[in-house]
């Protein structure tokens, strides 16, 4: 039976594309993507935009991102250890690898809207692949802060 996990962000700032949040497989195990999300937050409105948002599987050498933090994964039930997969959130120096991506979703949405992906069947993350949740708008209009994450099941 999977273990649901959940990696979120709070207010942040973003000016440029980033890897809103990035997982990289853990060892023995792999991982299927849930949900993805991010909404507006902060006390100012931020300026009328769409924002693109990409969903990618990066297999064979994976490289993550830089200018970040790393992020703990949050158990969703109490009981359960703590994740084999990592995660960082914020890299403003975007992940890559030597393979060929593979884009899960990629879609635009109006900053006041915000962004939801829940597939019905979510892609899997295999011990040595990544997965990035990125924003791939090169120049955003004024400040935009936003909260958002994933949720995704451990399996192994």
């Amino acid at each position: 039976m999977p273990r649901r996990y959940e990696i979120t962000f709070e207010n942040a700032t973003v000016v440029a594309a980033s890897d809103l949040v990035t997982i990289i497989g853990g060892s023995g195990k792999f991982c299927q993507i849930i949900r993805a999300w991010w909404g507006p937050t902060g006390n100012t409105l931020a300026t009328a935009q769409n924002l693109a948002t990409r969903c990618r599987i990066l297999p064979a050498t994976f490289t993550v991102g830089s200018g970040g933090s790393a992020a703990t994964p949050r158990p969703l039930d109490g009981g359960d250890a703590a994740a084999t997969f990592t995660a960082r959130f914020g890299d403003t120096t975007k992940a890559s690898t030597s393979g060929t991506a593979r884009i899960v979703d990629q879609n635009g949405r109006h900053v006041y809207n915000g962004y939801e992906w829940q597939p019905e069947e979510g892609p899997f993350v295999l011990p040595t692949d990544g997965f990035v949740f990125e924003l791939i708008d090169a120049a955003l209009q004024g400040t935009v802060k936003l909260s958002g994450g994933i949720e995704v099941d451990e399996f192994g």
